[in-house]
């Protein structure tokens, strides 16, 4: 949908708002990175009335349920007429879409290939990984709670142990968990719960022989100085394979995809291991620079 917009877009939109309701979210980067001034009153709407006032006191802060509260909202604004903004919007979209593209492509070739195969109530879940971050941005989520990740803990190797609770809670639904080498290894030995009681979680590994972020941060900004960043890691196929769980390995989107595509066919757990080198740095796109205020 038009209004359904990523961060970018809001970060575009956030230089000329002037008024700006937040429904049961942190509000986080807007506050404390994109920047506050007396141009833009900010309505809260969150159960916790601690989160409310965390960092900025808001305009009006109203503690409800979210849902109670819309419907209230809903109900006292009534029907009113106002210009529309489908076709700004649209525009918007595509044009943060087409930035996403141009600077970080394998992680979206990779990230369109999972949704092209993942049905709309298929649940996602990423770990911190290079794909995971841009996936943030750039994987469309279709239908509430199928979009599983750590939030603001940042919880190395989460994500397949989380996938295998989304499938015993939903048995009915998809499950697919994005991880990096290094987060998977976190919680291997998890390979044998999926096995004993049959959960069929498809793993997708993006192995790029490195916990990849702090080793482009070591390059990048320590003078490429390494320091315990490089993996020795087994063979994951075999390895799942042992485990009598199917496990292929798919070198492109194309082959991700397709091997996806049987996975989610087939009865029991999967794995697939997709080698990898080094990807663009997404933090220049996922971290936005402050545009209005102090």
């Amino acid at each position: 949908h038009y209004l359904a917009q990523n961060l970018l877009a809001g970060h575009d939109l956030w230089r000329t708002a002037d008024v700006v309701l937040a429904v049961g979210t942190r509000f986080n980067q807007p506050q404390t990175r994109w920047g506050l001034d007396n141009e833009v009153k900010v309505i809260r709407i969150d159960l916790d009335p601690i989160e409310i006032t965390r960092i900025a006191r808001p305009a009006i802060g109203i503690v409800a349920d979210a849902k109670q509260a819309l419907a209230a909202l809903d109900k006292a604004l009534g029907a009113h007429e106002h210009p529309s903004r489908q076709r700004e919007l649209e525009e918007l979209k595509a044009k943060t879409q087409a930035r996403l593209e141009e600077t970080l492509g394998p992680q979206c070739e990779y990230l369109a290939a999972i949704r092209a195969e993942l049905p709309d109530e298929g649940i996602y879940v990423e770990d911190l990984t290079q794909v995971g971050y841009v996936g943030r941005l750039a994987f469309p989520i279709y239908r509430p709670r199928t979009y599983i990740h750590s939030g603001y803990q940042g919880t190395l190797g989460h994500c397949y142990a989380t996938a295998l609770g989304a499938k015993v809670a939903c048995p009915d639904k998809p499950v697919v968990s994005i991880s990096g080498d290094g987060g998977f290894m976190y919680n291997v030995q998890e390979l044998a719960t999926a096995a004993l009681h049959g959960i069929d979680v498809v793993a997708i590994i993006f192995a790029d022989g490195a916990y990849g972020n702090v080793r482009r941060m070591q390059k990048n900004d320590y003078g490429n100085k390494l320091i315990a960043v490089d993996l020795l890691n087994p063979n994951f196929p075999k390895m799942a394979d042992s485990y009598g769980i199917a496990g292929v390995r798919a070198t492109s989107p194309d082959e991700l995809r397709r091997e996806l595509a049987a996975a989610l066919k087939r009865r029991g757990p999967s794995l697939i291991e997709v080698p990898v080198g080094e990807m663009p740095d997404p933090w220049p796109t996922l971290v936005m620079p402050r545009i209005r205020g102090r």
